[in-house]
């Protein structure tokens, strides 16, 4: 292994920040002290734009000096950086560096193929107990306390990238923030992340001297700009407009560049500021020395989410171009700003339009149209994306006619629904799905949306047909997964693993397919089989909690319950809010003797998931085996009411029946040893 002997460096990206809201960017409210300083002490780079407004594109531009057409990352949750990416941090580790992590947020996590290069990767998120929706982020402060506790453990030069996630919708900065921007909190919790910012730099700047320090963000945020509040559907300054400050040895004191640059830029300065050679594949330039000029940006997450138009846009010195259902040009204002209004000025005739839109097919040509690989969400992983406001879509779609310009009034309808789905309004998200479909009809995006209602309302057969309508129009892994989830629910395991296994044909690296194929191949006694594949996906994933899981219902089901106890005990603290988890370590607590623990837990797990019947039958058991009748009784009665015709469910239903009308006939009728002790 060489030793590095260039400088350290360390990115910091803010998460969904705009450049305009910065102190060094002219903002008169800013709050950014820090970001002030850096900028006195570097160059500002005052037109850099993203090449697209999603967490997980952007990211793998800025690591692979590649924009999404080559790289193939083209929207959030549905696609993996792959292997064959050279990333900034595999190119540092290499020259000898020790390099770290340390992210804030579910789109920065390793799953998604960040972790490429990096000796340390920090990427916790954990659910706490109270809170209703999914812990989807770090704030500033824990991340940043997190790079305190573990950059002191490298000697030498580092490489390190630093995510801080606060910036991102819904804004709640902590206090005093709140206070201080009251009636702005979206520049509180940039204001908040600034504070943080400034306790890192104090340790890195003591302790690596002379660095290489970047402050850039992913994308920005609408605000309302063209008429979007959040971000992803549109190309405009709000949602591509990033900050971009730099300082280091070799770096210009004080300067500000007007030239537009952008992600692609980063990856070729920070290696030539090392002192590294730049590899090929490279599509950017030297930022000190102009950047590219011309900057490529997309937006497919319409076309991927709501079967609508997809964006693509070239930026430069005079402003943008935007296709999507049409072409429109945004003129540069104000010497900076690309205006939100597409130019009106009938001079600019339609010759001159096909020559902008020559031009962006020409950049689209030389980066090409790639697909990186396709992720699986599970249930759980895709309400984490959902809870972020994305919706997880269909990455082979086609484009469809309708502009997302024109129907960015209704597209926040998507996040209401999600919201009213998650806190159980199943009635008003049936409503605004009604007003979103007569906007959108019959987009890929709005019928998911209708099958994660129905699979919320434990209406199973609903569910699995919508998603089946939906794997048809698009064979997805994510979707066969959802079906495999589904199937397994209802206690169909062959269906289950006929999904199970689609969805890993599909995804052959999805842990999440390899537990359920397993889990799937045990419930139908293929004992010899589910344990063959759970040692050979172990083998692979020697810490993933659903294969865990699977071989603690083996070991149950071999009369080991203690050895099974550990893998559940790890599966359950892994997935909190994992109605299976609960189960099976329900289940093997019981076969432990600790009555009291297991039937709580199996009570969690019904929590979790009312719609379960195999978890109401093995709670009712339990109920049922330590005198509890009248409760194993309510256990089972929907399922009785729900299931007239299932004889096992009905026989059940009334021994439970019988069991409680003898225990009160036993309370009517004490004992006559008790009737004499109390005369």
């Amino acid at each position: 292994m060489p030793v590095a002997t260039g400088p350290s460096v360390l990115i910091i990206t803010l998460d969904t920040t705009r450049a305009d809201r910065l102190g060094p960017y002219g903002y008169a409210l800013a709050d950014t002290p820090t970001y002030n300083r850096i900028a006195n002490e570097g160059t500002v780079f005052e037109r850099a734009y993203s090449t697209c407004p999603l967490t997980i594109p952007s990211h793998s531009t800025i690591f692979t000096g590649k924009a999404p057409p080559t790289h193939g990352v083209r929207d959030n949750g549905d696609f993996i950086l792959g292997d064959n990416e050279v990333t900034l941090a595999e190119r540092f580790q290499e020259a000898g560096y020790g390099t770290a992590a340390f992210t804030a947020a579910f789109p920065t996590q390793a799953r998604w193929g960040f972790d490429q290069g990096f000796d340390i990767y920090h990427d916790p998120l954990e659910r706490l107990p109270s809170q209703l929706d999914w812990r989807d982020q770090r704030r500033a402060d824990e991340v940043v306390d997190d790079a305190l506790a573990t950059l002191p453990t490298f000697d030498g030069p580092v490489f390190s990238w630093v995510h801080l996630f606060d910036a991102h919708w819904p804004y709640d900065p902590p206090e005093p923030f709140l206070s201080e921007h009251a009636g702005r909190a979206y520049d509180g919790e940039i204001a908040f992340a600034d504070k943080q910012v400034e306790r890192l730099l104090e340790w890195w700047e003591a302790n690596h001297p002379n660095s290489v320090i970047l402050i850039t963000a992913d994308h920005g945020e609408g605000l309302g700009d063209g008429g979007e509040q959040t971000h992803g559907f549109l190309l405009h300054d709000g949602t591509i407009r990033i900050p971009m400050i730099l300082k280091g040895p070799g770096v210009p004191v004080g300067e500000r560049i007007a030239d537009p640059v952008g992600h692609t830029d980063i990856a070729p300065t920070l290696l030539t500021l090392a002192g590294l050679p730049l590899h090929e594949g490279l599509q950017g330039k030297d930022l000190r020395e102009g950047g590219s000029e011309v900057m490529y940006s997309e937006a497919l997450t319409g076309q991927f989410n709501l079967g609508l138009a997809p964006l693509h846009a070239w930026t430069d010195g005079t402003g943008r171009y935007t296709e999507g259902g049409y072409g429109a040009f945004y003129p540069v204002i104000n010497g900076s700003s690309v205006s939100a209004i597409p130019d009106a000025d009938p001079a600019r005739d339609s010759a001159e339009m096909q020559g902008l839109a020559d031009r962006l097919h020409a950049v689209e040509e030389e980066l090409g149209d790639g697909l990186a690989p396709t992720a699986t969400l599970d249930a759980e992983s895709l309400e984490m994306l959902s809870a972020l406001g994305y919706v997880g879509g269909d990455p082979t779609a086609e484009a469809g006619e309708v502009d997302p310009r024109d129907v960015i009034d209704v597209i926040p309808l998507t996040w209401q629904i999600r919201q009213l789905i998650g806190m159980g309004m199943y009635r008003r998200a049936d409503a605004v799905l009604m007003r979103l479909e007569s906007r959108m009809p019959d987009t890929f995006g709005v019928d998911l949306l209708e099958a994660q209602l129905a699979r919320k309302r434990g209406r199973n057969d609903q569910a699995i047909e919508a998603f089946t309508d939906l794997f048809l129009r698009s064979q997805s892994s994510t979707t066969a997964l959802q079906l495999g989830g589904l199937y397994a629910t209802v206690s169909n395991w062959r269906e289950a693993e006929d999904w199970y296994a689609e969805a890993l044909s599909l995804q052959p690296a999805s842990p999440e397919a390899m537990g359920g194929l397993v889990r799937s191949m045990y419930a139908q006694g293929k004992l010899g089989l589910a344990e063959e594949a759970a040692d050979r996906f172990l083998l692979i994933y020697p810490d993933h909690a659903e294969l865990q899981l699977s071989r603690a219902e083996m070991m149950l089901h071999d009369g080991q319950p203690w050895n099974a106890i550990e893998d559940a005990r790890r599966a359950l603290e892994a997935m909190p809010y994992s109605p299976w988890a609960h189960a099976v370590t329900g289940q093997v607590l019981w076969e432990l003797g600790e009555s009291e623990d297991a039937i709580e837990r199996l009570q969690d797990a019904l929590k979790l998931n009312p719609y379960n019947a195999s978890v109401r039958v093995a709670l009712s058991e339990c109920l049922l085996e330590v005198g509890r009748s009248a409760e194993a009784v309510r256990i089972l009665a929907p399922l009785a009411r729900l299931m007239p015709d299932n004889e096992d469910i009905q026989s059940r239903y009334g021994a439970a029946r019988e069991a409680l009308s003898l225990e009160r006939q036993d309370q009517s009728h004490p004992k006559t040893s008790d009737l004499s002790r109390g005369g």
